[in-house]
């Protein structure tokens, strides 16, 4: 790897006689630059790191365990309530600061912790303390939502669907989880937002003694890299965006561009790697409009499940060896030559549809709530049913019956009022300017975060550049082989120098192995 060996920017770290008088005009700075929360200037907390004996068997070898004790609520530091936060540093040689990062939303950053830190370069390990932490709400830290679960509607299973109907009933199941989950955690639920979240973590850099973060954000991490630079717009060193959000988010955006998206992506999916499943999709497609799918082992695969594990399954591109053997499989299954034909082609589908199955549903249980309560604080917006309704009718015309399903996250906030959770994150029209530009890393067939939602929050950074991956990969730093993407984005963070102009790479085939094959430890995106 051609890296230049001169780093530009050194942050280094803060005798500690230092930490205390920083972190407190920090953290002062940081809750009056938010008119709609401020605090008296009298008002000071103090947060503290507690070190402890790592439990047996923590990777990587030589990391440190320690939480980090800070208010609950950060509008009100100083009311004696207070949470924690799970945290993990592994010392680098040169001390050189800090590199942190949030893997998505949900995402246990100390779970992930041996994956990320094993993928990172030597010449990053060697140059900067890693650090590891789990937001509020998720993992070690503190502020669980309990008793809570998210519905899961499915409109009819074959033939036209009644949209006003799938909404308004949505909408009903929606507002009724969230109310009862809200009720059953007065202490956790309005405290979770990302307005929360970014203090916590300047708080974490101010208590390790660091100036400056060098800062990773991926998916739902953009969001939070977004809101501390508009906050903390000179405690950034270095900042990645990786798989952006858009630029001034609402809940009612950010659900109803996810048909489009997926179309892209799943035009570009069979010009990467199987241009024959265009023809297979179809009559899939076509048959679990009208009929779902009996399984050799007593399930059943409908059109929903198809688009909810296919649309997965397009946002790691390691899948795609399993994405074409479910296709072909699934097209076998359907219109396979003999009955022996499609008897064997659908246990393969029952193996792949039960494994996706239980991973998406899992995925759900565990986070879905929590995505509820965070989305809804930090985006303020309400769209109402009979909006979705108007939307859904052109998203049909446009992509298909099974598209609308996909912009159920509009729904989400249902019965959550604003006035009752953590404020808002930062959002205006106005550009942010960092000492040193942030990099965008882009794919361009991304269907979680799309190409142009990175590219609209990427405009406004002054002087960012991107790094476009033509690729579905969602969240491409370390994921995919391509050179041209972990070059780029490893000589930013040594050196801050950033592509001459905005860079296109091209997709590379690869990329470690599918975890529909094997369920491996790394984090979801």
């Amino acid at each position: 790897m051609a890296l230049k060996a001169a780093y530009a920017g050194t942050t280094r770290r803060l005798p500690a006689v230092l930490t205390a008088t920083l972190l407190t005009m920090g953290i002062l700075g940081a809750v009056t630059s938010a008119a709609s929360a401020a605090v008296p200037m009298t008002a000071v907390f103090k947060p503290s790191l507690t070190y402890y004996k790592c439990p047996p068997k923590t990777l990587p070898v030589g990391v440190q365990c320690a939480r980090l004790s800070v208010p609950l609520d950060w509008k009100t530091p100083t009311d004696g309530r207070t949470t924690t936060i799970e945290v993990r540093v592994m010392r680098s040689k040169e001390g050189g600061g800090g590199l942190t990062f949030n893997p998505g939303f949900g995402a246990s950053g100390i779970k992930g912790f041996p994956v990320f830190h094993s993928k990172l370069p030597d010449e990053v390990l060697s140059r900067f303390d890693f650090v590891g932490w789990d937001p509020r709400g998720v993992g070690g830290s503190g502020l669980k939502l309990e008793g809570c679960s998210l519905p899961t509607v499915h409109p009819a299973e074959t033939g036209p669907v009644d949209w006003q109907q799938f909404w308004q009933d949505t909408y009903a199941q929606y507002a009724a989880a969230n109310a009862a989950c809200v009720a059953a955690n007065p202490d956790a639920a309005p405290y979770l937002g990302t307005w929360q979240v970014i203090r916590d973590l300047d708080a974490l850099r101010a208590v390790l003694g660091y100036t400056q973060w060098n800062y990773w954000g991926m998916s739902y991490g953009t969001r939070i890299g977004n809101a501390y630079a508009r906050t903390f717009p000179n405690r950034l060193r270095a900042l990645v965006m990786d798989g952006s959000v858009m630029a001034n988010e609402t809940i009612y955006r950010a659900g109803t561009s996810f048909p489009a998206s997926f179309a892209v992506t799943a035009e570009m999916f069979p010009a990467l790697a199987a241009p024959d499943a265009v023809r297979k999709l179809r009559v899939i497609q076509t048959y679990l409009d009208s009929a779902v799918l009996a399984l050799p082992d007593g399930t059943r695969l409908t059109r929903w499940e198809w688009v909810d594990h296919y649309r997965t399954l397009l946002g790691s591109q390691r899948e795609y060896p399993g994405i074409i053997l479910y296709i072909d499989s699934l097209y076998t299954g359907i219109a396979g030559k003999t009955p022996a034909d499609r008897r064997k082609a659908l246990k393969v589908v029952a193996t792949i549809s039960g494994k996706m199955r239980a991973f998406t549903t899992n995925l759900r249980m565990e986070r879905g709530p929590l995505f509820a309560v965070v989305n809804c604080s930090d985006l303020h917006d309400r769209p109402t049913a009979e909006q979705l309704v108007s939307a859904s009718q052109t998203v049909e015309l446009n992509y298909g019956v099974t598209q609308p399903f996909l912009m159920g996250n509009s729904a989400l906030c249902s019965g959550l009022d604003p006035a009752g959770l953590s404020p808002a994150v930062p959002s205006s029209s106005g550009m942010v300017v960092l000492e040193k530009p942030p990099v965008f890393v882009l794919s361009r067939g991304d269907n979680a975060t799309p190409w142009v939602w990175g590219r609209s929050l990427a405009n406004m950074f002054t002087g960012s550049s991107t790094i476009s991956y033509d690729g579905t990969q969602h969240v491409a730093y370390l994921q995919t082989p391509s050179d041209c993407v972990n070059e780029a984005v490893t000589t930013y963070l040594l050196t801050l120098e950033r592509p001459a102009r905005d860079l296109g790479c091209a997709y590379v085939p690869g990329g470690g192995t599918p975890r529909i094959y094997l369920q491996d430890v790394a984090p979801v995106y």
